[in-house]
């Protein structure tokens, strides 16, 4: 089997203390892959708000699992995400595969930067995630047999 470039050069994973991050970087480990995990509490460190911690993070990569923290709808993050990705190309980045909103204006801006960066890209397009229910914001009134927020409004 032919080996590409791609097989030596570890694989970016932000916010990978994170609810996707975390289980991405798992199973691209299981698959024996080379995987740098990064967070702002890891080595190296990867800061959305401090562009200074981007290039460690991404030195050496050709692949990148992006999420954006807190949320692609925040105000600057698409200035932010267009700059990480210019920086992630010119630091040899090929791939990018990022996770995205469903159906937000915001999300969608995210999404043409990327197309148009010049990068490989996938697109995620998520609007809800079940580990909200098991692991999250809704745990505890899950448990406490009270209804959420969300759902006294309905």
């Amino acid at each position: 089997m032919a080996h590409s470039h791609f097989d030596a050069a570890p694989i970016l994973v932000l916010g990978a203390n994170g609810k996707t991050g975390r289980r991405v970087a798992d199973r691209l480990r299981k698959q024996g892959l080379d995987v740098r995990a990064c967070a702002r509490s890891t080595q190296p460190r990867f800061d959305w708000n401090d562009r200074m911690t981007w290039s460690a993070a991404l030195e050496g990569v050709k692949r990148a699992y992006v999420t954006y923290q807190p949320d692609l709808a925040m105000p600057g993050a698409l200035d932010t995400v267009n700059a990480f990705f210019d920086t992630a190309l010119t630091s040899g980045v090929e791939r990018i595969v990022l996770l995205s909103g469903r159906g937000e204006e915001e999300a969608q801006a995210a999404e043409a930067a990327l197309q148009r960066s010049g990068a490989r890209w996938t697109i995620l397009r998520c609007s809800w995630f079940m580990q909200n229910f098991s692991e999250s914001f809704l745990l505890d009134s899950i448990r406490d047999g009270r209804r959420g927020a969300h759902a006294a409004r309905t």
